[in-house]
């Protein structure tokens, strides 16, 4: 596979999927972007990988991935089973998957279910490696700093306000 680092013996077991995760994966080194996550179907002929990055990710990077990932997989796979896949952000609606993530969202609402199927919902004010600290209102006037570990969390995810916070 010309324009992949990969050892000719271990290029004859990667799948479609994890061909095209390398090649994003490398890709990316030295950036601010990173592979959040791939949706496929059972066959993987259909496959949808995320990035993010610290702000955001541009239409150019997806372009950019999308022709080096075409001109690798016209060369290597032309004559086998047609292959579709996308390349974008994850979007604001989907959950917050890896803690790098975060770090764009700083000032954002975010909603949160704990490993114990608690709720709790705040402005996150900073991240670290294995935390970040969250805003929560407690009653209508009174808000307290909470820390969170990354560990204990189930499912996070922005809320969407188009209201302008005051400055």
């Amino acid at each position: 596979m010309k324009g992949v680092n990969t050892p000719f013996f271990l290029q004859q077991i990667l799948s479609v999927k994890q061909l095209i995760s390398k090649i994003i994966e490398e890709e990316l080194v030295g950036t601010d972007w990173f592979l959040v996550g791939v949706d496929t179907n059972t066959a993987e002929t259909n496959l949808k990988y995320f990035i993010d990055g610290n702000e955001g990710v541009s239409v150019q990077i997806c372009t950019k991935l999308s022709r080096k990932i075409s001109g690798i997989l016209d060369e290597e796979y032309l004559e086998e089973t047609p292959i579709r896949y996308e390349i974008s952000s994850p979007g604001i609606d989907q959950p917050l998957i890896d803690k790098r993530q975060y770090v764009q969202h700083v000032g954002r609402d975010l909603a949160i279910i704990k490993n114990d199927n608690s709720e709790i919902e705040g402005e996150l004010l900073s991240v670290d490696d294995t935390t970040f600290d969250l805003n929560v209102l407690l009653t209508k006037n009174k808000k307290e700093t909470q820390t969170l570990a990354f560990d204990d969390i189930n499912k996070c995810t922005v809320k969407v306000s188009f209201k302008k916070k005051k400055k």
